[in-house]
């Protein structure tokens, strides 16, 4: 599996700290760690370029994070995998809809997100 530039966006430091964590740990280059759709468009607009966000689906400030990956797909080329909390039937058909490249549920297991960033990685 090939190493990502990986940008995270999450409102809760534990969980944007665990997603590092986890990511760097299996060889991925994590790029910073957004909590809102503006930051995540400010630091994907200055990084080099990016193969995924790993986004939550409520973000600070009411934020949404379907509608920031959307904006991060059409700006800056960026792919989306959800980890989130919100995965009623509701929220994942409106994601789903959008076509992320995944969806893992909180809480999750660190082996639940790699199996996800790698089938990314493989479809990259």
């Amino acid at each position: 599996m090939r190493s990502l530039r990986v940008m995270i966006v999450e409102d809760e430091a534990v969980i944007a700290l665990d997603l590092q964590d986890i990511l760097t740990e299996a060889g991925h280059v994590v790029v910073g760690i957004a909590m809102t759709t503006a930051q995540a468009l400010r630091m994907a607009g200055a990084s080099a370029p990016l193969d995924l966000a790993v986004l939550d689906i409520d973000l600070a400030r009411g934020d949404d994070g379907i509608e920031a990956a959307d904006r991060l797909r059409r700006e800056h080329g960026v792919e989306a995998l959800f980890v989130s909390a919100h995965m009623e039937e509701e929220e994942r058909a409106r994601g789903l809809g959008w076509k992320p490249l995944g969806f893992v549920g909180k809480p999750y297991l660190p082996s639940q997100v790699l199996a996800a960033v790698e089938r990314v990685a493989v479809v990259s």
